[in-house]
Parts: C-alpha cells; sequence; structure tokens
C-alpha cells in the first residue's frame, strides 16, 4: 500500500461511525482503486469484499469479482480457492446455487493443487451445503464425511467441531434423530470447550431443531434462544436471520403466533437490508401461516403472495405447492368463495399433495356454497366444467387402476427377486462359513499334532502354520457374520487378530500391548486375505523376538490410504531391535519369504526402517476397496 494512503485509511476507520457505512466502503473502495496492481491490492479488495459483505450480501460481489480477476491477472495462485470461496458462499445466500457450485468447483481444484488441507476441506463442507439443498443427501453425506476426514489429516480442531455440526444438520434433514443429535452435541460441547462462539451459536441452533421435532420444546427454546444471543453478539446479521426464523417457528408450534409475527418481522427487516434473499420465501411464508392462525386473512394473503414471488425469482418450486391451498382457505375466511375455488383449482392443477384430509374437506364445502351463490347462468357455466371434470376424474381413475394392477405385478416380482437374493446370500454365507469350519478343523488338528512334537523347529513351523490358517479363517468368519459378503472391516479383522496372536503366545497387556492406528477402510477379500496373513507374519516376528527375558513392550499396527492413492501398511515394535534379537537356531526364512510373495501379489515393496525396535512398511498399489 501506499504510504500516502494510510493516514486517511486510519482517518476514515475512526470516524466511521459519524457517517454511514456506505460512505465508508465507498471512500475505502475508491482508495483500494488508486493501489498498484499487485498482491497487496488483491487483499485489499477481498478484504473490501468481506467487509461489504456482512452489510449487504450483494454488494460484496463486485469487490471480490475484482480481487479474484487481478489474482488472475497476477497469477497469485494461492489468492483464487481463498475468493473462490467466499464467492460461493455469497452467491449461495443470493439463492444463485447453480454459479455458487461453479466457484466451489474451482476453489477445491486449487486448494488440492496447493496441498491445503484445511482449504479442501472447507470446500467439501460447501459441497455438502450445495447438494443437501437440492435434495442429494448421499453426496451430500459423501462430502460431509470426506471434509471431517480432511479436518483430522490436517489437525484442525476447530474445523472438525464445524463439520460434526454440519453432519448432525444432514442426519437432521434425513431424520435421523438419534444420529442427529450425536453429532450436533459433540459439536457443541467441544465448541464450549474450546470457546468458539460462533461454532457453539450453530450447534445450539442445530439442537434446538432437533428438541422442536422430538417433542422437547423447552430444551428447544433454551438452544435457540441462546444461539440467537450469541449471533447478536457476533453483530452477524445473516444467521441472526436464520435464528430469529426458527425461534418464530418454535413460537408458532406453541400457539405463541404474536411472539412468532414480532421474531418473523425482524427477521424480514434485516434479510432485505442485507439482500439475503435466499431467506425471503420461507420467512413470509410463516409470517402467513402465523396471521391465518390469528384469522388476520387479508395480512395472511398479502404474505402467501409475497412467499410465492419470491419462490418464482428463486426458482423454488414449493412454496406455490405449499401455498395454494391456505389461499383458498384464507379467501373462505374472508367469505370470497369464488376466490377461494379459484385457488383451489390451481392447487389441484399442480398436484398440491401437502393439503390435509381436514382442509380438502373445508375446500369441498366452499366449491358448494360458491356454486349455489352464483346466478342460473354461472351454474349452467360451472355445470359445463363439472362435467369436463369428471370426465377427467373417470380418466384418472382408469389410469390409476392399470396402475394399481402394475404396481402388483411389480411387487410380486420384486419380492420373488428379493427371496432369490436372499437365498443366494444364505448360499454365500453358509459357503464362507463352512470354509471357516473347515480351516478351524485344520487348525485343531495341527494343535493335536503339536502336542507330539518334539523338534523344536518342527514345533515352530506347525504353530506357525496353525496361525496362519487361523488367521484365514478369521476373514471368513468376519464375512459371514458381517452385512456386505464381499467386503472386510479391517478395523474389527484386525482387533480380533492382535487378541489371537497374544493369545497364542500365551502374552496379555499387561506384558506386551498391541496398539492400532487404522483408519476405517473395508476390503475386498481378495485382497483382506493377504493382506492379514501379511499382518500374521510381522507381528508373529515381533512376539517371538522383540521382547526376550519377559520383557515388556508395545506392538504398533498402522493401515491407512495416503496422498498417492496407496494401501500402507507398518507393524513396528519398540523390542531390543534386529541386532539385539537372538535368532533361534532353528527359525527358518520361510515367514519372511511369504510376506516378500505376498507383498508382490498386492505391488508392495517391505523395507525394514531405521528406528527404535523393528518397524517394517509396505505401500501397496493393487488393492480393492469393497
Amino acid at each position: 500500500m501506499k504510504l500516502s494512503t494510510l493516514p486517511l485509511l486510519v482517518f476514515i476507520f475512526f470516524v466511521g461511525k459519524a457517517v454511514s457505512q456506505n460512505t465508508f466502503l465507498d471512500s475505502l473502495a475508491a482508495l483500494v482503486e488508486q493501489l498498484p496492481d499487485d498482491t497487496v491490492k488483491v487483499r485489499r479488495l477481498y478484504e473490501l469484499g468481506r467487509a461489504a459483505s456482512k452489510e449487504n450480501n450483494s454488494q460484496g460481489i463486485p469487490p471480490l469479482l475484482a480481487s479474484y480477476s487481478l489474482a488472475k491477472k497476477l497469477g497469485a495462485r494461492e489468492w483464487l480457492p481463498e475468493i473462490e470461496s467466499r464467492l460461493a458462499a455469497l452467491y449461495s445466500n443470493a439463492g444463485a446455487l447453480d454459479t455458487a457450485l461453479l466457484y466451489v468447483e474451482a476453489a477445491a481444484r486449487h486448494y488440492e493443487k496447493l496441498g491445503d488441507l484445511t482449504g479442501l476441506a472447507k470446500a467439501y463442507q460447501y459441497f455438502l451445503y450445495f447438494y443437501k439443498r437440492q435434495g442429494e443427501y448421499e453426496k451430500a453425506a459423501e462430502y460431509g464425511f470426506r471434509s471431517l476426514e480432511t479436518y483430522e489429516k490436517a489437525n484442525d480442531g476447530k474445523g472438525v467441531i464445524t463439520m460434526l455440526g454440519k453432519l448432525g444438520s444432514l442426519f437432521y434433514s434425513l431424520e435421523k434423530w438419534d444420529d442427529a443429535l450425536s453429532y450436533t452435541q459433540q459439536s457443541y460441547d467441544a465448541a464450549k470447550k474450546e470457546n468458539l462462539p460462533r461454532e457453539v451459536a450453530y450447534a445450539a441452533h442445530l439442537l434446538s431443531d432437533i428438541y422442536g421435532e422430538t417433542g422437547g420444546n423447552d430444551k428447544a427454546m433454551e438452544y435457540v434462544s441462546k444461539a440467537l444471543s450469541i449471533y447478536r453478539q457476533l453483530d452477524d446479521k445473516l444467521h441472526i436471520v436464520v435464528v430469529l426464523n426458527a425461534r418464530g417457528m418454535r413460537f408458532a408450534e406453541t400457539g405463541r403466533c404474536r411472539e412468532a409475527i414480532t421474531d418473523y418481522r425482524e427477521a424480514l427487516e434485516i434479510a432485505r437490508s442485507i439482500e439475503a434473499l435466499a431467506f425471503l420465501t420461507n420467512i413470509y411464508h410463516n409470517l402467513a401461516n402465523c396471521y391465518y392462525a390469528l384469522e388476520a386473512y387479508r395480512e395472511a394473503l398479502d404474505h402467501f403472495e409475497k412467499s410465492m414471488a419470491s419462490a418464482r425469482l428463486q426458482g423454488e418450486r414449493w412454496a406455490e405447492d405449499k401455498t395454494l391451498g391456505r389461499m383458498a382457505l384464507a379467501y373462505a375466511g374472508l367469505g370470497r368463495y369464488d376466490s377461494a375455488f379459484y385457488y383451489q383449482t390451481r392447487s389441484k392443477e399442480i398436484g398440491d399433495s401437502l393439503l390435509h384430509v381436514e382442509n380438502t374437506n373445508q375446500i369441498l364445502e366452499l366449491q358448494t356454497q360458491y356454486e349455489t351463490e352464483k346466478k342460473a347462468a354461472t351454474i349452467a357455466q360451472q355445470q359445463a366444467m363439472l362435467r369436463q371434470q369428471r370426465v377427467r376424474f373417470w380418466l384418472v381413475a382408469g389410469f390409476l387402476a392399470l396402475a394399481v394392477v402394475g404396481g402388483a405385478a411389480l411387487f410380486r416380482l420384486t419380492r420373488i427377486l428379493r427371496k432369490r437374493n436372499e437365498e443366494k446370500e444364505f448360499l454365500i454365507k453358509e459357503i464362507h462359513h463352512r470354509v471357516k469350519n473347515n480351516l478351524q478343523v485344520l487348525s485343531s488338528l495341527l494343535h493335536l499334532q503339536s502336542r507330539h512334537i518334539n523338534d523344536g523347529a518342527a514345533l515352530d513351523a506347525v504353530r506357525e502354520g496353525q496361525n496362519r490358517v487361523e488367521a484365514m479363517g478369521l476373514i471368513h468368519q468376519k464375512l459371514y457374520m458381517g452385512d456386505n459378503l464381499a467386503a472386510v472391516d479391517m478395523r474389527d479383522y484386525l482387533y480380533n487378530l492382535g487378541d489371537s496372536l497374544l493369545d497364542a503366545f500365551g502374552l496379555d497387556e499387561s506384558r506386551v500391548k498391541v496398539v492400532f492406528h487404522l483408519q476405517p477402510l473395508r476390503l475386498d477379500v481378495d485382497t483382506a486375505i493377504p493382506l492379514g496373513l501379511i499382518i500374521n507374519e510381522l507381528v508373529t516376528n515381533s512376539l517371538k523376538y522383540a521382547f526376550p527375558g519377559g520383557c515388556n513392550g508395545v506392538v504398533e499396527i498402522s493401515l491407512w490410504k495416503n496422498d498417492a492413492g496407496q494401501l500402507c501398511l507398518k507393524v513396528a515394535d519398540d523390542g531390543v531391535g534386529q541386532n539385539g534379537a537372538s535368532e533361534s537356531k532353528n527359525s527358518t526364512s520361510f515367514g519372511g519369504s511369504l510376506v516378500q510373495i505376498l507383498s508382490k501379489k498386492l505391488k508392495g515393496k517391505p523395507q525394514v526402517l531405521n528406528e527404535e525396535g523393528y518397524a517394517t512398511l509396505i505401500e501397496f498399489e493393487n488393492f480393492k476397496e469393497a
């Protein structure tokens, strides 16, 4: 920044309270325009866009676009994803979801190229929001858990707390109340502990919604008031709008419509002032419902119309579907049965499926009242309309009858296919069960044979063979007991394998402890079996040689996917190491050869690491997740 501009900027900052916010921002924009085209100007335009958007969502977009254009011109790659993320948020708040999605896709690509894990996690978080708004919950969940995992990799505690809340919101949308409450409560407790007011407010708002849905009205009101108090302290106008609307709904649900209207009006005023257009449709609709409940039908109609106008502007079809039938009832409350019948007809034409049976019966009564009040000429006209409606009704009835017949046939076919699938699944489980039983028999035979062997080398070989058989048998046990017949949950499998090996060597955790560092991975059986045998050999090697003479120690098993997409395995111990181990004269190199052969099958090469104790690292390229 030019030195000559600094005193003026300081002056503007301190007199800002004496002039309007717009004047301040306009003055600041003029000063920023005078700066030379460099990365300092990119930063100032970005900061100007952020400041402007706090007062008015749309006013923040032009300076951010200018910052974006200059950053691309200068090749300032580190700035591109930051600006793209901010633009995505502003366009989303303005209701332009398609444009917002384009910017967040670009941000994700740039964060990935820069290796910025926190930024990439933030981009995934935006994807969760967009896909959730579009009702694509499977994609939303995929990006939600991807974001959480990326925040954890980046060791970003605040990001993890934020994503726990976002996942709670996703499960709330899916009406999975237990999961929603679990994730949200974790976020709320962690945010309070770390003194993160914004995250506390978000989680409190969501807890209010969850308790509101599950009948905890007192807790719902307590949490929503906490959220509103925090957002007011932060002067976060956008979230004040959201939480005021939420608290209004809590009031309305308990019959406190006048208090609800007060909240809705304040939310509406702030949303207009910051041009947060995406929220207007819902607020207008909620206001209209409250006025209807208070029998203020004219006010209700006025706000229903505004809700539909906003919905058309934002491309939100739901508002018209939800509103037309309610407008018919409001006109009936005013005694205007002609208008009531008109809106009821429009509601039927667009397939309004949201009217309750009680409201439908009332509308049919309105139709009757309307017909009796018309003159003879109008009655004749209505009779012609009714004849057309009867023809339409019978056509629809015929179509529905055909649909019922087709549906019954499809239902029967579905049942047959499901039964066949269940039979096949049972047979596959039975195969895995029998393979496991046969391997168990083989293990028992080896155990019995070992009791009659006196030669030390032969005894070790038989026992190691028994351990290998049990490692394979455990795979088949997990397959027939699990939900997915083609996938092995490696976390569960390795915990059981570790316990099994400790038992085989007569060890317990007071002497040797097996510690696990495992990413959640479900592997195909063709990958799981050789991998399980490799781990069996490496852990067996540590248990046999790392802790001579009754020494205590730790064996660590780590399994994860690295950034290059490789499956990584590390087995390490803190024992005496390769040089300190007393090599048994009876031992063979079969175990080591087996590890080499199986690693080669999965396109991996074992590496011995120079660490305290003994450690082996293998990176596999050929593996398959299930």
